[in-house]
C-alpha cells in the first residue's frame, strides 16, 4: 500500500520562477537602500536641518521608511508567492516610478536634472515593462495563484 503523505500548500504549489526570484531580490536591494537612507537621515538630522535644501529631513526620512518597509514586505510576498504580491508589485512599481519622477523634478537642481533625465527615462522605460512582464508571465500567474492544478 502506498503511504499517504499529508499534502501541504508548498508541495502543491509550483516552484518559484527565476524571474520572480530575481525581482524579489531586486526589490529587497532597493528596500535596503531606502532603509539605509532612513538611517543616514536620522543620524545626520541636525546637519540636514541646517543645510539650504528644498525638502525637510522629515520628508527624506518618511520616504526612506515608506519605501524601505513596503519593499521588505513586497520582497517577502514575492519570494513566498503570496496571492496579493503580484497586484501589490504592479501598484508599487507605478507609485515608485511616479514618486521618483516627482522627486527628480521637484528636488533636483536644474543642472543635475538636465544631465540625469535621459538615463532615468531609459531606466523607467525599461524597468516598468520588465516588472509588468515578469509578474504577468504564465508561470508567475500560476505561482501566485496558490494552486498549480488546472481546471479544464
Amino acid at each position: 500500500m502506498p503511504q499517504n503523505e499529508p499534502s501541504s500548500e508548498k508541495s502543491q504549489r509550483q516552484s518559484r520562477p527565476r524571474n520572480i526570484t530575481v525581482l524579489s531580490i531586486f526589490v529587497l536591494l532597493i528596500s535596503l537602500f531606502h532603509l539605509l537612507k532612513l538611517s543616514q537621515v536620522i543620524t545626520q538630522w541636525e546637519i540636514l536641518s541646517s543645510l539650504p535644501i528644498t525638502v525637510s529631513p522629515f520628508y527624506l526620512a518618511a520616504d526612506g521608511f515608506v519605501w524601505g518597509v513596503s519593499g521588505l514586505i513586497l520582497s517577502w510576498g514575492l519570494w513566498t508567492g503570496q496571492t496579493w504580491a503580484a497586484k501589490a508589485g504592479l501598484i508599487l512599481i507605478l507609485l515608485f516610478a511616479a514618486e521618483f519622477w516627482i522627486d527628480l523634478i521637484w528636488i533636483a537642481e536644474p543642472e543635475q536634472l538636465q544631465t540625469r533625465w535621459l538615463i532615468n527615462l531609459v531606466y523607467t522605460a525599461l524597468g516598468l515593462p520588465a516588472v509588468f512582464l515578469s509578474l504577468n508571465l504564465k508561470n508567475s500567474r500560476i505561482f501566485f495563484s496558490g494552486n498549480s492544478a488546472k481546471i479544464n
